[in-house]
């Protein structure tokens, strides 16, 4: 890992990669074995915690040694964005501490609080359009985009939630993202989550017990949904391009909670019938090492989705702006669940899992 770190980002990457060594083994935050459905040792949910306090050494650094003033001090839509991006790392925090401190349901309604006050005092970041008739006519209608658009943002950061459960899945698609936003803006904060993001995915991935727990997925799910309506509002990049960007926890979220409404039960209820609860359960059988099992899993997802608009983004094979994303988007869909089925065929039914 050090080694890794070292090469990639010198003295820096190393320093940050034995604070997240110290971080992961604390006796705070630690997550029991199979807790995610796929890892078979105990292992750390404050990577979240770890990105926030790498990120903030880095700009507090940029802004005593540079001119550099933070976009929040700048721009009223920022600063409002950050404060969601605090509260909802601190829920997520309260969560890692200690299990269960705050029901199901007072964190979905305080998620659907502070992301609402969100959008209704920054209505800049609700998009007038996303290249689809019917919901853009909803989206013009001022109450109900803001319904609309706090409903979406909400699913999203739980969709991002429950797909943190393979090494490298959530730490791969949110380091493609941040290198696809730091291309493009070339914000120092970018260049701050980016380094983070990917010192964080090298650690899990070969130690295979650090996860971003739900400070990260949290934290990190209300960024990136910033990041993207922003970029979607001052057209730079169309909404078919963030779909396909963030297809797999998406489409992930929406099959789970059909499959579990479909067998009468809770559509929040946990499961091991996700697409990488399956591929994890194959490649177990083929792959000796559990930690490599779970790394590959995470890996072929993160890159066969992420990171392939990622690809397609560098080579300039689509503008950005593009509604042609859209059929990347289907493509992705299309084989997620033909992937899903034939995994759910060929492998017997697991507990609380059903056939697609």
């Amino acid at each position: 890992m050090f080694f890794f770190a070292g090469i990639t980002f010198g003295a820096t990457g190393l320093g940050a990669m034995l604070l997240m060594t110290l971080l992961a083994n604390t006796n705070l935050g630690k997550d029991e074995s199979a807790k995610h459905g796929i890892s078979l040792s105990e292992s750390s949910r404050l990577g979240g915690l770890a990105i926030a306090i790498i990120v903030f050494i880095y700009i507090a650094g940029l802004s005593l040694m540079s001119p550099y003033t933070p976009g929040l001090e700048r721009d009223a839509t920022f600063l409002y964005l950050w404060c969601a991006v605090l509260f909802c790392g601190l829920l997520g925090f309260a969560e890692d501490i200690k299990p269960d401190f705050l029901t199901p349901s007072l964190r979905l309604v305080a998620k659907f609080s502070v992301l609402g006050a969100l959008f209704w005092l920054s209505p800049a970041l609700i998009p007038v359009s996303i290249g689809v008739p019917a919901i853009d006519f909803f989206l013009n209608l001022p109450v109900l985009g803001w319904a609309l658009v706090t409903v979406f943002a909400v699913g999203f950061i739980n969709a991002l939630n429950m797909a943190d459960g393979a090494n490298g899945l959530v730490p791969g698609i949110a380091l493609a993202a941040f290198a696809v936003f730091f291309m493009e803006y070339g914000r120092p904060m970018d260049g701050a989550l980016l380094f983070a993001c990917t010192i964080f995915f090298i650690f899990n991935v070969i130690s295979g017990w650090y996860f971003l727990g739900d400070t990260g997925s949290y934290g990190l799910g209300a960024v990136l949904l910033g990041y993207g309506l922003l970029g979607v509002v001052d057209g730079h990049f169309s909404a078919g391009f963030m779909a396909a960007l963030f297809c797999y926890p998406c489409i992930d979220f929406l099959v789970s909670v059909i499959r579990r409404w479909r067998a009468g039960r809770s559509s929040f209820s946990a499961d091991n019938g996700h697409l990488h609860n399956r591929l994890h359960q194959f490649l177990k059988a083929r792959v000796r090492s559990s930690v490599m099992a779970n790394s590959f899993t995470g890996l072929i997802i993160s890159g066969s989705t992420a990171g392939l608009v990622l690809v397609i983004h560098l080579l300039d094979v689509l503008p950005s702006a593009s509604d042609l994303w859209y059929g990347i988007f289907v493509f992705e869909v299309v084989a997620y669940l033909s992937v899903l089925k034939y995994l759910t065929s060929i492998q017997p039914k697991t507990q609380y899992s059903d056939p697609l």
